[in-house]
């Protein structure tokens, strides 16, 4: 099981540094809040591939196969640590399998049914990514539909994982994991949440006022 980390750049980095961050994942939402300012695409990602020593996964644009593979060849050549991310249409499938074959681990993203899941691992990705807030927002069953992919690539051995995107709180990042994604995508303030639990806080006070009464020279005061 992995998570992969989105937010501000700052963000990200904390996330990886922090220790429990897999991966990287941006879409056009996230590069256009980092370019907000007048940089280029090109610039905020190479920051982030500087900053951190995991996967940086970055959507390509396309919409047409040579188009996605062009963008992915200037992404190549900022950092090696850049994975294409692409839509889940007949061109970005056919750019995921291209890429593939070169030895590439593409993702394919938006991903609403149980046959894009399907034509996507046949096609070569290495990643397929549901939309787990978004579906069940849409009022369709969002942890059926990772149970379903999860079960399908199980039955044929197929070695696709499930990353599950859109997650919005704790309770949908559990759920994902309970039906069988592999990786789950969160934004830095969910992270944040998944740490909080009030049993754990009251434990943790209850061990601070037996530190007090335990001599040690080697502590740290704070």
């Amino acid at each position: 099981m992995e998570l992969w980390i989105s937010g501000t750049i700052d963000e990200v980095v904390a996330a990886v540094e922090s220790g429990v961050a897999a991966a990287v994942a941006t879409n056009p939402i996230i590069i256009a809040d980092w370019t907000a300012g007048g940089r280029t695409l090109e610039d905020v990602v190479a920051e982030t591939c500087r900053r951190v020593s995991v996967p940086v996964f970055v959507q390509l644009h396309g919409p047409d196969v040579d188009a996605y593979l062009r963008e992915m060849d200037v992404l190549r050549r900022i950092s090696p640590r850049i994975l294409p991310k692409l839509v889940a249409t007949p061109d970005g499938i056919a750019a995921a399998s291209r890429l593939a074959q070169e030895g590439v681990r593409p993702l394919v993203t938006a991903v609403s049914s149980l046959n894009q899941a399907f034509l996507a691992a046949a096609a070569g990705a290495a990643y397929v990514a549901p939309y787990y807030g978004r579906i069940e927002s849409a009022g369709q069953d969002a942890a059926g539909l990772i149970e379903d992919i999860a079960t399908l690539y199980a039955l044929h051995d197929i070695p696709t994982q499930i990353v599950a995107a859109s997650v919005r709180n704790p309770a949908q990042a559990e759920a994902c994991l309970l039906a069988g994604a592999h990786a789950i995508v969160v934004f830095y303030d969910v992270l944040q949440q998944m740490f909080k639990s009030d049993l754990t806080d009251a434990w943790i006070e209850d061990f601070e006022r037996k530190w007090d009464r335990i001599p040690f020279e080697g502590r740290v005061r704070r």
